[in-house]
């Protein structure tokens, strides 16, 4: 009987060991630094002018130079942003959609010399919406 009562205590310790390290995750560390985020959307129209909105997603404060160019790669604004989850705003100063197309914000992280480049094109669709309801 003892021996029986060694044999599972023996077997629970060992289910108990497996069950425990399945659930423990695991971490390495690594000597880069950590990856940012970048989001670039359309927010809509100002004045008939259109406005995006870029969001740099950093949890350690990141040096970054962001740079905005129209289609012929003609620099139209540039600038350098500091700090953590970034936050910037761009209205383009052009009314004819045509202008738009083409043009290209640069993210580029000062630290690592890495860019990000996010292309805008747009189209413009004209339509009719008709709702019928029933009285």
């Amino acid at each position: 009987m003892k021996k029986t009562m060694n044999k599972y205590k023996k077997m629970t310790v060992a289910l108990a060991t497996v069950l425990t390290m399945g659930f423990t995750s695991v971490a390495f560390a690594s000597g880069d630094p950590v990856e940012t985020k970048a989001e670039l959307t359309f927010v809509g129209k100002s004045n008939r002018l259109p406005v995006f909105q870029l969001v740099l997603n950093n949890s350690i404060a990141g040096d970054y130079t962001v740079t905005v160019r129209d289609g012929e790669k003609a620099v139209l604004y540039s600038e350098k942003v500091k700090g953590v989850n970034i936050l910037r705003r761009y209205k383009l100063d052009t009314e004819e959609s045509s202008l738009i197309d083409g043009t290209t914000f640069e993210v580029t992280n000062r630290l690592t010399n890495e860019t990000t480049v996010y292309k805008i094109s747009s189209a413009s669709y004209a339509f009719e919406n008709v709702v019928i309801a029933k009285l």
